[in-house]
């Protein structure tokens, strides 16, 4: 049951982002080269991997994995969903930010979005990512990289 509530509330709160991203992933998949051209492009940016954790209680309409990653570019950060099937990611250490990607505030060791400011990722000791919304913690994501 709490993980229908998790699953649900993550679901709510990030749906936009994952419905973009799904687009993205399933042009992505099939325009490799182009992409690779874009990224290259947007590179010239200077974003920074900073990390990306696995939302293991959401999988996408086609059996997705999702994960969440968070990307520097200059003075801003910003969170991003990826999707994927294959067991090992291959993960750029300068990603492209995505056009859903939702611009964070960081506030001492959280990230706070600037669209919704009841939204707050913040990564707890243990390394994982822990995402709050105004009922209190959503989802709990392991660390991938």
């Amino acid at each position: 049951m709490k993980n229908t509530i998790l699953i649900l509330a993550a679901g709510v709160g990030l749906s936009m982002a994952i419905a973009s991203c799904k687009q993205s992933a399933n042009t992505a998949a099939t325009t490799n080269k182009s992409v690779a051209k874009k990224d290259s492009v947007v590179r010239k940016d200077s974003t920074h991997l900073i990390g990306v954790w696995l939302d293991g209680d959401i999988k996408t309409e086609k059996g997705e994995n999702v994960a969440y990653e968070l990307v520097s570019q200059g003075t801003k950060t910003y969170i991003q969903v990826i999707t994927f099937t294959e067991k090992k990611l291959n993960i750029d250490e300068n990603p492209a930010i995505s056009p859903s990607a939702m611009e964070l505030k960081k506030s001492g060791n959280k990230y706070i979005s600037l669209e919704r400011a009841n939204e707050i990722y913040m990564v707890n000791a243990a390394g994982e990512l822990n995402i709050y919304d105004e009922t209190g913690i959503i989802a709990t994501c392991k660390r991938m990289l």
